[in-house]
């Protein structure tokens, strides 16, 4: 996997196996099947950082699209949440958050919701009908994606929303990093704090948009970002499901590993991915590649990482070879 650049750099050529994988080695990669509109690509044709970065995840695509279906995950106030939850995997865990950010850290958080079958039958019992993916339960496990790149609906084409990301401004997002670095690092609240003002100044330093947590905004005005997610294509119904807008099951979708099999376009259709920590640090399940829309920020994207990890282990301490009684159930939730 290509380190930060968004693109994949080589393919490692294996048979497709099951009935699923012939069938799409059969078939063009998924965001060009059906015939589907390229006006999406209008948006951005004249900006040549945007291009690039579209071009990589269309050729990802075609290198991975034999054994994972593809999802796309566009966001932004977000952006120093994953990138937190990547640094931190990569010290609890090992995992290589130069690859691509971590959209959920906390294992504990799907104790309840291990399946997307597990999130659908809350959905439909307790959550629903009223935009069950605005649930603040909902939130901690579950992320919305769309699921071609010339994607045009419900809600969200990629093209219209990469330079400034797609996001919700109703969540409390320092509250929820506050949270996260005592309960994930088993910081006390005096070094979360300062741990947080560090973080934003690493952010300001690197050119990415932290406003919403009362940090600086971006010098481009670019706060945008997206999320390519790779889901092995038998374990897709085992993480995700077919939505309508606000997280309301698609059923005409269902199973949603047969729908992107098929010979269609999806360019109108979302989904939702149960965003598992201990799948999403697999690469053989999940694979992701980021990209940004302030090409400062993407380029530097990797020493950003290494500055965050540098920051995460300061504030750890001596904590960090031997990780405190607060944190031990996440580290041994989340490492395989």
């Amino acid at each position: 996997m290509g380190a930060c650049a968004g693109q994949l750099s080589d393919c490692h050529g294996r048979k497709p196996g099951n009935d699923g994988e012939q069938k799409a080695a059969a078939l063009a990669s998924q965001s060009r099947r059906g015939n589907p509109s390229w006006a999406p690509m209008d948006v951005v044709n004249s900006d040549p950082h945007a291009m690039e970065q579209f071009e990589g995840l269309f050729s990802n695509e075609e290198i991975l699209g034999v054994d994972f279906a593809a999802f796309y995950h566009s966001y932004s106030h977000a952006a120093l949440l994953y990138e937190v939850r990547a640094a931190a995997a990569a010290i609890l865990c090992g995992y290589d958050s130069c690859a691509a950010p971590l959209p959920r850290l906390l294992a504990e958080d799907f104790a309840a919701t291990p399946t997307a079958r597990a999130l659908m039958r809350k959905i439909a019992e307790e959550w629903g009908p009223d935009k069950s993916d605005h649930k603040p339960a909902f939130r901690r496990v579950g992320i919305s994606v769309m699921c071609s790149l010339l994607a045009t609906g419900p809600e969200c084409c990629l093209q219209v929303a990469f330079f400034q990301g797609y996001s919700c401004r109703q969540i409390a997002f320092r509250e929820v990093l506050a949270e996260e670095l005592a309960r994930g690092l088993g910081l006390s609240p005096d070094a979360v704090e300062r741990c947080i003002e560090h973080l934003l100044d690493l952010a300001a330093r690197h050119g990415l948009d932290a406003s919403i947590l009362g940090g600086r905004t971006s010098p481009s005005g670019r706060s945008g970002h997206l999320l390519q997610i790779f889901v092995r294509r038998d374990t897709v119904d085992t993480l995700c499901y077919p939505a309508l807008p606000y997280g309301q099951i698609d059923a005409s979708r269902l199973p949603l590993s047969e729908w992107l099999g098929g010979d269609r376009s999806f360019a109108w259709g979302q989904a939702r991915i149960l965003a598992h920590p201990a799948y999403f640090q697999d690469p053989h399940v999940v694979r992701m590649f980021s990209v940004s829309a302030d090409p400062a920020f993407h380029s530097r994207r990797a020493q950003f990482q290494e500055d965050l990890v540098e920051a995460l282990r300061s504030a750890m301490g001596p904590a960090t070879a031997d990780p405190p009684s607060a944190a031990a159930a996440v580290v041994s939730a989340l490492c395989p």
